[in-house]
């Protein structure tokens, strides 16, 4: 799991559509997210052409992405 530190759960891939963090989703009391994308160190995995050539050049072994 990724937390954000505002403590947000990231969930890096698919063009970022089910990250809660990709500032289009609301908190449990309705209101928005801020989008945390700025900071985060998974952006690539979200916005490259190709998930495959991302993980090719990533190092970060605790990446949820991580090619088996």
């Amino acid at each position: 799991m990724i937390l954000d530190i505002s403590g947000i759960e990231l969930i890096p891939g698919n063009q970022g559509i089910y990250c809660p963090g990709n500032g289009m989703q609301k908190d449990v009391f309705g209101l928005p997210i801020e989008c945390c994308c700025d900071e985060c160190d998974y952006y690539i995995c979200c916005y490259v052409n190709s998930i495959e050539s991302a993980c090719s050049v990533c190092s970060d072994q605790d990446c949820p992405n991580k090619q088996k």
